[in-house]
């Protein structure tokens, strides 16, 4: 009985090891991915999650993002940046309620831009998803209800509330 247990503790030791490792080898950025829009290679600056050490709690943040276009609510989706068996990002989301989930092992700042990275969806002040800025539609962002001119820049804090909207120009006669 004793050698049982101690080959199940052996076994669960390697299991461990070797998740950790894995987890080690791929927290570091500049291991080389797809780019987002799927064209060439692009440096990865999202590290994915290290099981093994701890998430700081002063890291651990949750700004809420919001997409209207047209306006119509844009759904965030759920498990973005989350994979079952694979690499969980340090950016990510749980659930649909727009809510990102900023959970590195150590300090580093991230932005707007790394989410949808991560996302693997265009956003810039030109393009938000399939929308484009052009002579008849805008792309406004709001931060904690004043307009910013931050877009993919915008440096990621704990509860803020970001609006981006695509919406037809105003025009006035």
């Amino acid at each position: 009985m004793k050698k049982a247990n101690k080959s199940i503790f052996v076994t669960l030791l390697l299991v461990v090891i070797a998740v950790g490792l894995l987890g080690v080898g791929s927290s570091f950025n500049g291991s080389a991915t797809r780019a987002p829009d799927g064209t060439g290679v692009s440096e990865d600056p999202v590290p994915c999650i290290n099981p093994i050490l701890p998430i700081p709690a002063e890291y651990h943040i949750h700004p809420v993002l919001k997409i209207v276009a047209d306006g119509k609510n844009i759904e965030v989706p759920m498990n973005i940046g989350l994979s079952l068996f694979g690499c969980e990002r340090a950016v990510h989301t749980h659930d649909n309620t727009g809510t990102i989930h900023i959970e590195p092992n150590y300090y580093q700042a991230f932005t707007l831009g790394d989410f949808f990275w991560v996302w693997q969806k265009d956003f810039s002040k030109d393009k938000v998803l399939d929308y484009i800025r052009d002579a008849e539609h805008e792309i406004v962002m709001t931060v904690d209800g004043t307009a910013s001119a931050e877009f993919e820049n915008l440096v990621l804090k704990d509860n803020q509330q970001i609006i981006i909207t695509y919406e037809a120009i105003k025009k006035l006669y």
